[in-house]
């Protein structure tokens, strides 16, 4: 007996998932030949871990689960309102929409087991056999957004993110693969057309092609999965980014729709039009939104008082080991530990042409951390001014790492 979708798809809203679609088990050997080519080419370096051999399982489910007949494919929004602006003057810093609240894994994991547990009683004496399922939320072998675009989840956006109708690409991806039969869900007949607004929009040149990302030049894996020194020529372009970028995603028409219907607050405060305003005349015929998907905001995803989107960059060069354990404890921000967050607050302080950060510098000039005082070294560089030259003569004699020593000439070099 087939088991209802839909109602497996109910269930799924109740756990606060805002779209659920179901596509079959087979491979992917589209997504498994682009992902070797792009290794091949080097646009994933820096990404030890994805490897053509990681490649090659990802795109086969029946590795993941031998007896896999179904995959459900889940998004969850995390929308949430643009705060104000900070109405001071200290330089302060960005950071991605996706880590103003709790991390996502933590969110999204329970409710998955919850999901694969109901499930499993729901198929109960229809399924021959025992029940099976492998759940993912992204740090899995799993092609994510090939799984979502085949479901019609959504579809591939040129800047190789999965854009969803209602959502834009404002969602976190998640799958169960199981030995279930499901009925499936056909893909989306939708792409950007001509746009190619997010292409042009990134500032490091991330987005070379459509629908190709050069991670080596994305900020997001500069300021999160690059573990040491930022390349010298990425660091001017990067601003007051210090955590991951949502560039690419804010110019979006896609996602400005999906933020005009969520209704929420542009970054001055005033309320965006709400999408029942919007003529139609205004909305391409791509972009009109049929039948949308319920919305259950996740309070987790709501911004922590104590990381904000905007930091202020001189208070946060200042953290301790503690301090960062203690503030960014179950925040997606842990990831760069200490020593990556501030080797960011470093370029930011650089690129913010505000002397008032030079004290700050020159105290991280001389932090227990090699990468905290390469990038110190080059901000203070980039600053200029007498103060910021001294420090960075009176460091050089001290210095015994040879990196940081290169780092400090290079800075001089440029006064």
């Amino acid at each position: 007996m087939m088991l209802d979708v839909e109602k497996i798809k109910e269930f799924a809203y109740s756990l606060g998932f805002t779209t659920a679609r179901i596509t079959s088990a087979a491979a992917f050997p589209e997504a498994k030949q682009v992902i070797q080519e792009r290794i091949a080419r080097g646009l994933l370096d820096g990404l030890p871990w994805f490897t053509a051999e990681r490649a090659e399982v990802s795109c086969q489910p029946d590795a993941l689960l031998p007896e896999a007949r179904s995959i459900i494919t889940l998004a969850m929004c995390y929308l949430t309102e643009q705060p104000e602006e900070p109405d001071d003057t200290t330089p302060h810093g960005r950071i991605s929409r996706y880590a103003w609240g709790d991390d996502y894994h933590d969110i999204i994991k329970p409710k998955l087991k919850q999901f694969a547990t109901w499930l499993s009683e729901y198929a109960g004496s229809s399924q021959e056999g025992e029940f099976e399922a492998r759940l993912f939320v992204d740090t899995g072998r799993m092609v994510d957004r090939a799984v979502a675009q085949r479901a019609g989840l959504g579809w591939y956006g040129k800047n190789t993110n999965i854009l969803t109708k209602g959502w834009g690409s404002w969602v976190f991806l998640a799958e169960i693969v199981t030995n279930l039969a499901l009925l499936v869900d056909e893909p989306l007949q939708t792409n950007c057309g001509s746009c190619e607004i997010c292409l042009h929009a990134c500032p490091t040149g991330a987005l070379p092609n459509p629908y190709e990302l050069d991670s080596t030049r994305c900020i997001s894996f500069l300021t999160i999965e690059l573990r040491g020194s930022i390349p010298v020529e990425l660091r001017p372009l990067m601003g007051n980014l210090i955590f991951g970028c949502d560039i690419c995603q804010e110019v979006c028409p896609v996602n400005k729709l999906a933020e005009k219907r969520l209704g929420l607050r542009q970054a001055d405060g005033t309320p965006i039009v709400p999408l029942q305003s919007i003529k139609k005349r205004e909305v391409s015929a791509q972009q009109q939104i049929i039948s949308l998907p319920r919305f259950q905001p996740q309070t987790e995803f709501l911004m922590r008082p104590t990381i904000g989107s905007n930091p202020d960059l001189i208070e946060l060069l200042s953290i301790t080991e503690e301090d960062f354990r203690e503030r960014f404890r179950r925040s997606p921000i842990k990831r760069t530990k200490r020593r990556g967050l501030l080797r960011n607050v470093c370029v930011a302080l650089g690129n913010s042409n505000d002397r008032r950060a030079i004290p700050a510098l020159i105290k991280a000039l001389h932090d227990e951390e090699m990468l905290i005082r390469g990038h110190a070294a080059w901000a203070l560089g980039r600053l200029g001014g007498p103060e910021a030259r001294m420090a960075l003569q009176e460091a050089l004699q001290v210095e015994a790492d040879t990196e940081v020593q290169q780092e400090i000439r290079y800075a001089l070099a440029m006064f």
